[in-house]
């Protein structure tokens, strides 16, 4: 009803405020202690040809940086943007599921979902189950190929809602956006035991690289309207990127379903851990996207 909806939207505004105060305080420390190193992507083209100039400019000269357009937000695309990934030819060892957005308006996509719902969750699904026979193809016991799913640490206060998956109720941004990024951390455990139950090696992992000052805060009043003050208390994108450079190439990540949060194995919340409840959004998304058998081409 309207009264919890509002009670909800209350809740979720005082959460934003006390979590990224706390946290905000909590990484200044800790930037202020740690050195960092590595650089940031873009997410589309022609910001990832300029990622690619600036990588060359560093003095990175090794290996082929190829540009292709992906939009999460439209399946078709994914399906187009694994065609000319296949077209080239190229081994495929590494998936990094990065795009997101956070607290749009409410919008449907092109295929009729929740926009924090494709592009967070459901078009990195559809992503992964294309792309999984490379990564199967490539992947040995000793040199195991890896899947790394960003999430957030607000899939803490996340519920995966079956009955109205689309928020068409009462829509809330941030329970949208937690929704999203609980999908992503169940989807990562549930994709790790699949693989597994099937023999396979493939490392998959979830990550929360923390709070991180990106244009996921386009619609975010208090980081919009206070840009100093955001400056101060986000992180980089090149301190963000830490813990997932870490999971994707360090020797250490060798269990897959793991959450980590600043390079450290972490307990993800009880709801990602409901085996009861994983099993039933792995066949919604599976019954969403059309999928039989997920990695099975």
């Amino acid at each position: 009803d309207m009264s919890s909806n509002s009670l909800q939207k209350y809740g979720w505004t005082i959460w934003n405020y006390v979590m990224l105060y706390a946290l905000g305080f909590w990484y200044l420390v800790k930037e202020l202690c740690t050195p960092h190193r590595k650089p940031n992507a873009g997410r589309n083209v022609p910001a990832l040809e300029k990622a690619v100039s600036e990588l060359r400019a560093q003095g990175v000269q090794g290996g082929t940086a190829v540009c292709l357009e992906l939009d999460l937000a439209c399946m078709s695309s994914v399906c187009k943007f694994v065609h000319d990934f296949s077209a080239l030819k190229l081994p495929l060892h590494l998936l990094v599921n990065n795009a997101g957005i956070m607290f749009w308006p409410w919008d449907m996509t092109v295929d009729g979902h929740e926009s924090h719902w494709s592009v967070n969750y459901l078009g990195h699904f559809l992503l992964t189950h294309l792309l999984f026979p490379h990564l199967v193809a490539n992947s040995t016991l000793d040199t195991p190929a890896r899947v790394v799913n960003l999430t957030s640490s607000a899939h803490y206060m996340g519920s995966i809602q079956f009955s109205d998956i689309n928020n068409k109720k009462n829509y809330c941004p941030q329970a949208a956006y937690a929704q999203s990024k609980l999908a992503q951390m169940m989807f990562t455990i549930s994709l790790a035991e699949h693989q597994k139950s099937c023999g396979g090696s493939v490392v998959v992992s979830g990550v929360h690289p923390g709070v991180v000052a990106t244009e996921l805060f386009q619609h975010v009043a208090w980081a919009r309207n206070f840009p100093l003050l955001a400056n101060t208390f986000l992180k980089t994108p090149e301190q963000g990127c830490d813990t997932v450079v870490y999971v994707a190439l360090s020797k250490y990540v060798k269990e897959g379903g793991q959450y980590y949060e600043n390079c450290t194995v972490t307990t993800p919340s009880r709801a990602a851990r409901r085996r009861e409840d994983r099993a039933r959004l792995w066949e919604l998304s599976c019954q969403q996207l059309g999928i039989d058998s997920f990695g099975q081409l």
